[in-house]
């Protein structure tokens, strides 16, 4: 394939990835916008009251996680591995937010203490933090 100005004018785009996977940085980018825009129009009613949030997030991303793990977009492995750590630890900030709204709420109150083993969102929030 012939390198056009505009290809080269736009190879920081492009560069990072293997030929067969010139899309990614498009999927990266639709799976920033639903996990920072479009997460917000679940269960409008409770806003972010109501769990499904938080879940459908931690879903969508431990779902990425293991797309981008089985796939190999990146040509280098580094790349590779720093993608993979910061979705995994995008993954566990909605895990871990899942948690603390479970210990907030009254109705969850048992299953706070048997998920991490604190009563109150003060502990089950320290606990996080500390993780």
């Amino acid at each position: 394939q012939r390198a056009t100005p505009l290809s080269r004018a736009t190879s920081f785009l492009w560069r990072d990835y293997s030929a067969s996977f010139l899309f990614w940085e498009v999927l990266d980018l639709l799976r920033k916008i639903f996990l920072t825009s479009m997460v917000l129009f679940i269960d409008q009613e409770y806003g972010s009251r109501k769990l499904l949030r938080t879940v459908v997030a931690a879903i969508v991303s431990a779902m990425f996680l293991a797309i981008l793990a089985l796939a190999r977009p990146y040509r280098r492995s580094d790349d590779l591995y720093l993608a993979c750590v910061s979705n995994l630890l995008l993954t566990c900030c909605f895990a871990s937010g899942t948690v603390i709204q479970l210990c907030d709420s009254i109705a969850y109150e048992d299953m706070c203490y048997n998920l991490v083993g604190y009563k109150t969102s003060l502990g089950a929030t320290t606990f996080v933090v500390v993780l």
